[in-house]
């Protein structure tokens, strides 16, 4: 799967200077450190358990973002919201679209 991944506690760079679909505005870059921020509470807190943490992405296909609950020992996704078969459905869905409007 090709995403853009960005994960709560073990992020290298925070959401403000990653490039999600929107671009890198003020606005998404606020936004973008409130969604850290609430990442790394739930992790913290260990919500998703101790051995899982969430991880958001953006699809690079769709632009979707995507939450993931990751097993932090092997990088499993345990869980995604869209459901990879979701997103994959919705991008030849957008294909037969543009194929079929007259240029």
């Amino acid at each position: 799967m090709s995403t853009t991944e960005i994960q709560g506690l073990s992020a290298q760079q925070s959401l403000s200077t990653r490039e999600g679909p929107q671009g890198n505005s003020p606005e998404q870059a606020a936004k973008n450190r409130e969604l850290l921020k609430a990442i790394r509470t739930i992790n913290e807190g260990g919500a998703v358990g101790p051995s899982s943490e969430v991880r958001f992405a953006f699809d690079r296909e769709t632009g979707q973002p995507l939450i993931k609950i990751v097993d932090r020992v092997t990088n499993e996704v345990i869980t995604q919201v869209p459901r990879e078969v979701t997103l994959r459905a919705a991008e030849i869905l957008e294909q037969l679209r543009n194929s079929r409007t007259p240029a």
